[in-house]
């Protein structure tokens, strides 16, 4: 690793930090995750859905949800406050590449996404003692797609008031599509296919989940477009901001 990219990496992390607006949506989805399980618990949905009905139910509410808070808002604000600073272009001077920079943009999302997804069946309640191995590559490939899709957004901001209008829509897309999914066949049919649907399908039914599905190869292509569009943005940032 080079000495360019650690410092990066550390930067991104005393940023994280230091803008305490970033830092509390980082926290923010643990006392979301422990509200919806206590409103729930208050009309008595586990006595009518049984325990681990809905455990599975607050997992699909509360994983894509706390994935958007915690790490898609806070890098849309960092890229755009970066860009409107111009340290993007001074990065670009230095010799910062586009990869270097998008690693580096990945590392804090990656660890903190990580930390979610251990810690949201916890404190749900959701026994997953048969399904760690589906469960965490499932939800290790979602969150890489859900980077790459906020990075992407990132990068289309050219300031932070353009990063809050952009952030609210992209974060609402991601928490409804799972919601969408479970309303009704003719939706799920369709939004199976969406950058969350390898999410849904597992969560609609992990016990009889087979990986290899149209769902997954949707969500590698989607992988690929993704990274692919913030590459290219990230190449022509210069072109873009003029």
């Amino acid at each position: 690793m080079s000495n360019k990219l650690k410092g990066m990496i550390w930067l991104r992390g005393q940023a994280t930090l230091a803008n305490k607006s970033v830092f509390l949506q980082v926290l923010m989805p643990v006392f979301f995750i422990l509200l919806y399980k206590f409103m729930f618990s208050l009309n008595g949905a586990g006595q009518k859905l049984g325990a681990d009905r809905l455990a599975t139910m607050l997992l699909n509410i509360s994983l894509p949800f706390s994935l958007a808070l915690a790490i898609g808002t806070p890098i849309i604000i960092i890229l755009a406050e970066e860009r409107e600073k111009h340290n993007l272009q001074s990065l670009r001077l230095a010799g910062v590449t586009a990869g270097q920079y998008i690693l580096s943009a990945l590392i804090w999302p990656v660890i903190i996404g990580i930390f979610y997804i251990i810690i949201t069946p916890i404190l749900v309640g959701a026994k997953l003692s048969n399904q760690v191995f589906s469960y965490g590559l499932v939800l290790l490939l979602t969150m890489l797609v859900l980077i790459f899709f906020f990075l992407m957004v990132g990068l289309l901001c050219k300031n932070q008031v353009m990063a809050q209008s952009l952030s609210v829509p992209a974060m609402l897309l991601v928490a409804f599509i799972p919601m969408f999914s479970n309303m009704s066949e003719d939706l799920f049919k369709v939004l199976r296919y969406s950058f969350l649907g390898l999410f849904t399908s597992y969560m609609r039914d992990w016990s009889h989940f087979h990986l290899w599905s149209g769902e997954l190869l949707a969500l590698v292509l989607w992988l690929l477009l993704f990274a692919g569009i913030s590459f290219y943005l990230m190449r022509n940032l210069k072109v873009l901001d003029d």
